[in-house]
């Protein structure tokens, strides 16, 4: 499966515009995290939800295991990094892709902006994780990092 020209173009304006990126500049390599908990905080049972799911400290700390495995392996200086949520406060959100584009290009969007990522940091246990990162190496012999989640220090390494 590859993307068509048209939303690979709606998709790389929006990362240009997510990294501040001029149009006349190349598309710079990027780390793509994507973080789930939504449904998932239904699985922290035995937590609460702030020490079942990894600190930003834990994220931050795979970002940079990606940045230096494209460095050493490949020779890329991937310092640029997008984030996505599945947050759901319309408040919290900035911009409304589904009102412009329709309702189903948000979610192509993301796809499409995650699989074009040099480096990949995805949640353990998620299924758009999984594919984004399998896409991310494959598809650009990309680094990739599953965060686990779940009990204090679940991501200790």
């Amino acid at each position: 499966m590859r993307w068509t020209a048209s939303m690979e173009k709606i998709a790389d304006w929006h990362t240009r515009r997510a990294m501040n990126v001029p149009a006349t500049d190349p598309t710079p390599p990027y780390i793509y995290i994507h973080m789930r908990h939504g449904d998932f905080s239904q699985q922290c049972e035995d937590f609460p939800v702030d020490q079942c799911f990894a600190p930003l400290f834990v994220i931050a700390r795979r970002v940079s295991e990606a940045q230096e495995e494209l460095r050493t392996r490949e020779g890329i200086d991937a310092t640029h990094v997008i984030m996505t949520s599945d947050e759901r406060d319309p408040e919290w959100l900035s911009e409304r892709i589904e009102e412009i584009y329709g309702k189903w290009h948000p979610v192509f969007i993301d796809t499409i902006i995650q699989s074009n990522g040099a480096g990949f940091v995805g949640t353990r246990g998620s299924t758009m994780s999984t594919l984004a990162g399998r896409r991310v190496q494959s598809w650009h012999d990309g680094a990739t990092r599953l965060v686990r989640w779940g009990w204090p220090g679940s991501d200790d390494h």
